[in-house]
């Protein structure tokens, strides 16, 4: 590994442990721990908030901070892999290392995307996978990932398991406190083979 490429691992890892300190300072305040932590981050909001019921609005903002922990690290895997494999394989890996299957998938969502008014998300056809295609990019990819990630097995159950609770976040469903649980310890499970 490249000393560049540690010390990108090691800011990730840096944000990472963050980003969850500050989902854990946010729930001790919900518990009505004063810690004296203030929100750091201020918006302006993009409707009404009023609008909306209040529990509805409530939960909905305990919900962001799993998402943005859920995006950091899907988006940190994706950097990973595609780091990884251009360093590698060159710029052409996509079409190098990519198994036909996640690619014709790939291209099936850009397709559709094209299709609609919406705007294209990105030129990068990473950004279309899911974590079930960024198991199979590392499986079939496996030598070129085997000296940052411990364990193929443990890769495989803990992107796994994200998929799972992907779907619970992704379709605006309250995660129960076992299911935090498993996602704090998920996330921490991702750093400890990968780091």
């Amino acid at each position: 590994m490249t000393t560049k490429t540690a010390e990108s691992d090691l800011l990730r890892l840096f944000g990472m442990r963050n980003l969850m300190l500050e989902a854990d300072l946010v729930a001790l305040e919900k518990m009505g721990i004063d810690i004296g932590h203030t929100e750091t981050l201020k918006r302006d909001e993009l409707v009404d908030t009023d609008l909306f019921e209040a529990d509805i609005l409530h939960a909905a903002k305990q919900m962001a901070n799993f998402y943005v922990l859920y995006y950091s690290l899907e988006n940190t895997i994706r950097r990973l892999i595609s780091g990884r494999l251009h360093e590698k394989h060159g710029m052409n890996w996509w079409e190098l290392r990519v198994p036909i299957g996640v690619k014709t998938s790939v291209a099936d969502k850009q397709k559709k995307e094209k299709d609609t008014p919406m705007s294209i998300r990105s030129e990068d056809p990473l950004t279309y996978t899911n974590f079930g295609e960024l198991i199979d990019i590392i499986n079939s990819n496996w030598t070129d990932f085997s000296d940052t990630l411990r364990s193929q097995k443990a890769a495989q159950q803990i992107l796994s398991q994200f998929n799972l609770v992907r779907n619970v976040i992704a379709h605006s469903v309250e995660l129960n406190n076992d299911e935090i649980l498993r996602f704090q310890l998920l996330v921490k499970d991702w750093f400890r083979i990968s780091g």
